[in-house]
């Protein structure tokens, strides 16, 4: 049946198509950029007055306390995305569809306010260019990772830390997938950013606090340097599918548009499953092999909820914090990160 687009029109179905990516401007929800960026100094123990100068920490990860679900925190972001993955009967309903204050934050440094980048100096960050896929053993048609969402908590503006993005790389990461018929499991970057320093196309996410960019997941992203000074805050939640992507598809109007991007850049019109996966090979799904980065600061954080809650005059039941949390809404945050998985084989870092 011909996918039915709901949301996206022509002219955003086929820029995604050229480019890879869409931008849906003021898609959040502001009641969670205030709540939840509020929070954060409390959490971290920063000065919002002194700002990013007296912060300790470039680039810094932090682990989710609250979550809604993705309709709920950015509605038409939402909706779009359902129309890339080509109707809601396709993505899983539990796993990775509730969001959260799990921020990434890019603070700059003394160094990058005083030096530039372009889109030549990225080609040389090789190892840096990446597509989200540590939790999962990668095949050309794994769709564990169907969309990335940058979510900007924070205005974004050109060289203020927005992610790089390398139009021009995704028919190489496709290639190499194709190929690689037994699967790869994370790391692989080496593996899979090769040709990036031919690559032209680069593109910086910019934007307003509120705006969401979605990502083909086969498209190779790194973040940028902040040479302005001003915190650049933003969440990387993902999307996935109930079941592998069908790059083989009877009717082709029933290939999603994240599908046919991956047939546009392979140059093909279908592709069987025997030709780029070894059926005696087993699909995997792993722990989040980065996940023990983002908990490192969590008992600090916790403790400096809980010291703050106390002086309002309120206990420890009153914060809002999964980790604080018992029971089925624990168990359910779990399961949605994927938490409640082994870890890989190649994960040397442990949660």
């Amino acid at each position: 049946m011909p996918v039915d687009y709901k949301f996206l029109t022509p002219e955003q179905r086929e820029f995604f198509l050229e480019h890879g990516w869409l931008k849906i401007p003021n898609a959040i929800n502001n009641k969670y950029i205030d709540k939840w960026l509020n929070r954060l100094w409390i959490r971290k123990g920063w000065d919002k007055e002194k700002g990013p100068r007296s912060w300790e920490g470039e680039y810094v990860k932090v682990a989710r306390h609250e979550e809604v679900h993705f309709s709920v925190l950015a509605p038409d972001a939402y909706k779009a995305c359902v129309d890339l993955c080509g109707g809601i009967d396709r993505i899983d309903p539990i796993r990775n569809m509730r969001q959260g204050d799990h921020f990434i934050i890019n603070n700059g440094s003394d160094y990058w306010e005083t030096h530039d980048c372009d889109s030549k100096d990225v080609r040389g960050w090789r190892v840096l260019l990446h597509t989200d896929n540590d939790w999962y053993r990668q095949f050309l048609d794994s769709s564990n990772n169907a969309l990335v969402v940058i979510h900007l908590f924070t205005d974004v503006p050109p060289r203020g830390g927005g992610t790089f993005l390398c139009e021009d790389g995704i028919a190489g990461i496709e290639k190499v997938f194709y190929e690689h018929k037994e699967g790869l499991d994370s790391p692989f970057v080496d593996i899979t950013t090769g040709h990036i320093k031919d690559c032209k196309k680069f593109t910086q996410v910019t934007g307003k606090a509120g705006d969401t960019f979605i990502l083909h997941p086969h498209l190779p992203h790194t973040n940028g340097p902040n040479h302005l000074r001003t915190p650049r805050i933003i969440t990387n939640p993902h999307v996935t599918l109930n079941e592998p992507y069908n790059l083989d598809r009877a009717d082709p109007s029933d290939y999603s548009l994240v599908e046919s991007v991956i047939l546009k850049n392979l140059d093909r019109k279908s592709i069987p499953e025997a030709e780029y996966r070894d059926p005696s090979v087993p699909r995997k799904a792993y722990y989040p092999r980065n996940f023990s980065l983002r908990v490192t600061d969590l008992p600090d954080e916790l403790d400096r909820l809980i010291a703050a809650a106390k002086a309002e005059g309120k206990d420890k039941d009153s914060i809002e914090s999964l980790w604080l949390k018992e029971g089925e809404e624990l168990e359910l945050f779990q399961k949605n990160f994927g938490l409640d998985l082994p870890h890989g084989p190649n994960h040397t870092i442990r949660g």
